[in-house]
């Protein structure tokens, strides 16, 4: 590909050759090859028109860059853009050959339940007997071949994104399903701005990342993005070499206030699709039975009533599961086959994920970090203890502070002993984070059923002992994260399969 035509959907001032050859894409000049173009993006930390010189020196043909103050030598192709950091997905799409044309793309956003629900959409679709692949915060999947996401984004950077829609084609996926961030969907950031998107999905919208968005309105504003992003894909659409033209679809929670601003930003010729468990919905759930082991309801849909018995913990699923079934509702899934499907899920990894080993009362593993969360997952968790509810997490080390004392009171009030452990101390003194948090226990009443157990293993160790018949033990902070964070690197983690051997260790090892 010449320069001049990856540049043909981006603004810009070109200087020198547009037609020089072009043989890949990269905003990190450590991973410039030769014949690359180069594209210098202003970041947190960082200024890439500073390594404009390292890309140059191995091998990088062409550059793209914001800064007029900072261009590339005079002799080397460029072109000047008002954003480098929102250009990169146009410039990726082209490089890959717009892959999203050929695809069937839902995007799923929302403060809680993208990584579930997007999870579950995809295996709704998969229903349908059509290969799928997905993007989440948990793990990648691209057809048959599912693999965990250690980048710690939610949503990859634009050049990744593409790439990944340009393999879910070659693989011949007819869906893919993109947990979308706010962040990656803000226009001042755009890393989804070319994934072409036939379907919109909104789970809930709380206050959240406000230190990036600056307000609730500019959070649920660029939330709003993906449902503007309907209007710019493309009506018909080439998927397995044949042109279609996929519905258009929003979708959204009707419980949640915010609905009609949702239906709204899709703008005109826009399907609309509501889900709810309380407000009158096109799909909606009843007679809802949640208990630590698994969760029963029925969902009516404008095609039947369908009863479903599911091995997922925790009510708050019921949306997760509603919002995936109004994806295959819209893309005209057998819903009774789509159902089995979700039946035979065990768990979401790191999503209130059951560890079953035979042991007479429930371990769940969340990723639960915030007191929002805690909040949630412990008040829902509390009716359904028969016995106590033993907690086991801690708080992240160089990050927000004032949750932690907040962290340990909730869980003084819901839980009936307590165990802090690292989560991610990185720089601070691990037993500084704890005995923050020991201070929200002690305000609560309960610093006598709290124990400080810095080593994350030996602390789950400990509540597994202690765990009776009937109790509920929650491991929460890590869920999926595949590391804890220390000051001098990283510790390989994996919590579910600590819990299995710790279990194991006290005699549990048959899988009911």
């Amino acid at each position: 590909m010449q320069f001049q035509e990856l540049l043909s959907d981006v603004a810009h001032t070109l200087h020198g050759d547009g037609s020089v050859a072009v043989a890949g894409i990269a905003y990190d000049s450590r991973r410039v090859e030769p014949g690359f173009v180069f594209v210098a993006i202003k970041g947190v930390h960082t200024d890439g028109h500073g390594y404009i010189p390292t890309a140059l020196a191995q091998g990088a043909v062409a550059i793209v860059y914001d800064d007029p103050a900072q261009p590339p030598p005079a002799e080397v192709p460029s072109a000047l853009v008002e954003n480098a950091k929102v250009a990169l997905s146009a410039l990726a799409a082209a490089w890959y050959g717009y892959p999203a044309h050929a695809l069937d793309v839902v995007g799923i956003t929302g403060t809680k339940g993208k990584t579930t629900t997007t999870f579950l959409t995809a295996a709704v679709l998969e229903a349908s007997g059509s290969a799928v692949g997905f993007m989440s915060t948990v793990d990648f999947k691209i057809a048959g071949q599912q693999w965990a996401n250690k980048t710690r984004q939610s949503t990859p950077e634009a050049l990744e994104v593409q790439a990944m829609l340009r393999d879910m084609v070659d693989a011949g996926c007819r869906y893919a399903v993109v947990e979308s961030t706010s962040h990656a969907l803000s226009p001042r950031w755009n890393r989804l701005g070319d994934c072409a998107f036939d379907a919109a999905v909104i789970t809930n919208i709380t206050h959240e990342h406000l230190d990036y968005h600056g307000s609730f309105e500019q959070y649920r504003n660029d939330k709003a993005e993906l449902f503007r992003l309907l209007a710019a894909s493309p009506a018909t659409k080439t998927i397995h070499g044949h042109a279609e033209q996929p519905r258009k679809v929003a979708i959204v929670n009707a419980d949640d206030p915010n609905a009609h601003f949702f239906l709204s930003a899709a703008g005109a010729g826009v399907e609309h699709l509501t889900y709810a468990v309380n407000a009158p919905a096109d799909v909606r759930a009843t007679n809802i039975i949640a208990t630590s082991r698994g969760l029963q309801f029925t969902v009516e849909t404008p095609v039947g009533a369908y009863d479903l018995q599911l091995q997922l913990v925790g009510q708050f699923y019921v949306y997760n599961v509603l919002a995936a079934l109004s994806v295959g509702l819209a893309r005209g899934v057998d819903l009774a086959a789509a159902i089995k499907r979700l039946e035979v899920i065990s768990g979401i990894n790191g999503r209130m994920d059951q560890v079953l080993q035979g042991q007479p009362f429930s371990v769940l593993i969340d990723y639960a970090h915030n007191p929002d969360s805690f909040e949630q997952v412990m008040g829902m968790m509390r009716p359904l203890t028969t016995g106590r509810m033993i907690a086991v997490f801690g708080s992240a080390g160089e990050r927000d502070r004032e949750k932690r004392a907040l962290q340990g009171a909730i869980a003084a009030r819901w839980c009936d002993y307590i165990i802090l452990t690292d989560e991610d101390p990185r720089g601070e003194d691990r037993m500084t984070i704890l005995e923050a948090i020991a201070m929200g226990v002690e305000e609560g009443g309960k610093r006598d059923a709290c124990q400080l157990i810095p080593d994350r293993r030996a602390a789950i160790r400990a509540a597994l002992q202690m765990a009776q018949a009937g109790d509920i033990v929650l491991l929460l902070g890590k869920g999926h994260e595949g590391s804890i964070i220390y000051a001098d690197g990283d510790i390989a983690w994996d919590e579910r399969a600590v819990a299995c051997a710790e279990l194991a260790a006290l005699g549990y090892s048959a899988t009911p």
